[in-house]
């Protein structure tokens, strides 16, 4: 009776002593990453004079692509520190005395690998396209937001590729005293307007800009003639700049995983990057499993062995080394199966096997075979 609340305390205890390491590695490998990324949104939020809000949702749209990459491997580093200190504590040695095999020692860490494999199979295959094709639109709304671009004094801001806005002085009201403009859409008929005073406004037409006592040129170089207009009110309307947001073809990480494995063969883009497509839905189904791999690889490096206090560095240097090659050989396989489809299987072989071989290595040390007398 007493065995198994013995070995549920046991397995308890050595999954707290991984879940803390892994969360403080998770939080700080996230926190680096996510920094180093969020720096390519900076230039978008000064050019369209975007709150911190903004910036906030912005950056957290590719959290799920950052936690996807982060957690197999805080996983494998808080499982080999954890099963690393338990060691060197001589806490394995009491529990393989007290009666716990390899195997049980274990299995609180595929327990965690479980739970951490639910939470990579809702990243990958909801939040991750979620988080693609929302930050996708979000960035097209922001892009074309011509009446919440900052506009800076004295210096030519180009916020399309067609419209060049210069302005004098910037009164705190947000009035724009001195003001051009050239429209350069149509080639060879530029157009040029110079205001005393305007202003930028939303309304429900769209953006536009309201300009007071200035002037429209319009050059035609095919007739070598100018035509000058003189207004006391002029309304340009900045939605016509905007850039048009094409039906332009999905990248398969704004995809669905059904959209992946059936996507539309009437699309010619979706015929030629056929092989592209179902990749990426069998390498979403299948990095989940480097999770258990990676964990049982940490496990088997540090008690795989006779349990020694002395020698534990090459241990971990052989557990990271073999984890480094897991991570090296399923990238590649994915490049090959994109060149050749018919490789796909090796893409779930690959951790598997490397599940298998730490498994076995698990093995208690009677049931090795004695090949020393071999």
């Amino acid at each position: 009776m007493g065995i198994l609340p013995a070995m549920r305390g046991v397995s308890l205890y050595i999954m707290r002593q991984i879940a803390w390491p892994m969360l403080f590695a998770t939080l700080t490998l996230t926190g680096v990453i996510w920094l180093t990324q969020s720096l390519r949104f900076i230039d978008r939020i000064v050019n369209n004079n975007l709150s911190l809000a903004d910036f906030f949702y912005l950056t957290l749209l590719v959290l799920p692509n950052i936690m996807a990459i982060i957690l197999p491997v805080a996983a494998f580093c808080a499982t080999l520190y954890a099963f690393h200190r338990l060691a060197s504590d001589s806490e394995m040695i009491v529990l393989s005395a007290a009666g716990f095999s390899r195997l049980s020692l274990a299995r609180p860490a595929l327990y965690i690998s479980i739970l951490i494999m639910a939470v990579m199979y809702l990243i990958l295959l909801f939040l991750m396209p979620l988080g693609s094709r929302t930050l996708r639109e979000t960035q097209y709304q922001f892009r074309n937001d011509l009446a919440g671009m900052a506009i800076l004094e004295g210096v030519f801001n180009t916020p399309t590729a067609n419209l060049t806005v210069y302005v004098r002085e910037r009164e705190p009201n947000g009035d724009l005293i001195g003001v051009l403009v050239h429209d350069n859409r149509t080639k060879g008929q530029p157009i040029t307007m110079m205001a005393e005073k305007a202003r930028l406004l939303r309304t429900p037409e769209g953006p536009r800009l309201y300009m007071v006592n200035g002037n429209r040129q319009q050059m035609d170089s095919n007739r070598q003639s100018l035509s000058l207009l003189y207004f006391d009110n002029y309304s340009l309307d900045l939605q016509a700049y905007a850039e048009k947001e094409a039906a332009a073809w999905r990248e398969p990480s704004e995809r669905y995983l059904s959209e992946l494995f059936w996507p539309d063969m009437s699309n010619p883009d979706d015929r030629n990057n056929y092989s592209k497509l179902i990749v990426e839905g069998h390498r979403r189904l299948v990095t989940p499993l480097l999770v258990p791999a990676l964990i049982m690889i940490a496990v088997a490096s540090v008690i795989g062995g006779e349990f020694n206090r002395r020698g534990q560095g090459k241990r971990l240097a052989v557990g990271a080394a073999a984890a480094t090659l897991l991570q090296v050989l399923s990238l590649g396989v994915i490049h090959l199966a994109t060149q050749t489809p018919t490789l796909i299987p090796l893409l779930y072989v690959t951790p598997l096997a490397f599940f298998a071989i730490a498994a076995f290595l698990l093995r208690e040390p009677q049931l090795r075979p004695r090949l020393r007398n071999a």
